[in-house]
């Protein structure tokens, strides 16, 4: 039995509550083709198909929808988020076009997340947050005041608060941070968890985790979500951050192979860890 099929049982017996908290978005897929010149001499994008799904922490989400565990989402979303649109040429994005629009009153959602975590002191353990993800693009929803506020209720809960992070490493002091290459080369700081694409991840510094092998890649987009939503589950569940890692960097292997942002299956991942 892999880790992967022993997080499946542990879900299984006992679900757990994760908050996401974090930057919605959409993502909007716009198929079709690219031509050269149109009436007014420019490019002409002749659209044939859009998708249209959630991005951000909204996916972050999203990415844990065949669990058992509960993953409540505290983020603003729809037209009250940004919304990123990519125009595609077969699989190839030949623009994208961002607004990045948000609804600037975000208080009642802050106000939702401390309400939840203090009202889990514990009279119902069903109710009860087993760890928080702060899925932060720097849009506006995460404050450092509010992030502070969470990470500090998140210790005196004793429970995991990750932190997939976008800013200077002290706004997180106290999370467990997960960055990618682009954030380290930017702050150089040495995250918990370093993403680093297809190559495997990196933990505290210095021990490689998951699989090496390479993976057909259909679409990148939102995988950091991906990986950072697992990896709060594992914690969730009391796995190591080695082994919870492992296992986000497998769902993050399966939800490249798929566009438009499709969720992995736990049995999907078990297999892709079964591959080595």
């Amino acid at each position: 039995m892999n880790v992967v099929q022993k997080l499946i049982e542990a879900d299984r017996v006992s679900p757990k509550l994760i908050l996401v908290v974090g930057d919605g978005m959409t993502d909007i897929y716009i198929h079709g083709r690219l031509e050269d010149s149109c009436q007014e001499g420019c490019q002409k994008f002749v659209e044939k198909e859009r998708v249209v799904v959630p991005g951000g922490a909204a996916n972050a989400a999203r990415s844990l929808k065949y669990w058992r565990t509960e993953v409540p989402a505290f983020y603003a979303y729809g037209p009250k988020g940004p919304i990123k649109t990519r125009f595609m040429d077969v699989s190839r994005c030949t623009f994208r076009h961002d607004n990045d629009y948000v609804d600037g009153n975000q208080s009642s959602i802050r106000q939702g997340v401390i309400d939840a975590l203090r009202s889990s002191i514990p009279f119902d353990a069903l109710l009860q947050p087993s760890a928080v993800l702060l899925s932060d693009y720097d849009k506006g929803m995460l404050t450092p005041e509010f992030i502070k506020e969470i990470v500090e209720t998140c210790k005196r809960l004793g429970i995991p608060c990750v932190a997939d992070v976008k800013r200077a490493p002290e706004t997180y002091q106290g999370a467990i941070l997960k960055g990618n290459v682009d954030w380290i080369e930017r702050h150089r700081y040495s995250p918990d968890v370093l993403t680093r694409g297809e190559k495997q991840p990196i933990v505290d510094g210095y021990w490689f985790v998951g699989l090496s092998n390479p993976v057909p890649c259909v679409n990148h987009v939102g995988s950091g979500d991906c990986f950072a939503a697992h990896l709060t589950l594992a914690l969730a569940h009391g796995f190591s951050l080695r082994d919870a890692a492992a296992i986000a960097h497998s769902a993050g292997r399966v939800y490249v192979q798929f566009p438009h942002n499709r969720p992995p299956r736990p049995d999907e991942i078990a297999e892709d860890m079964g591959s080595a």
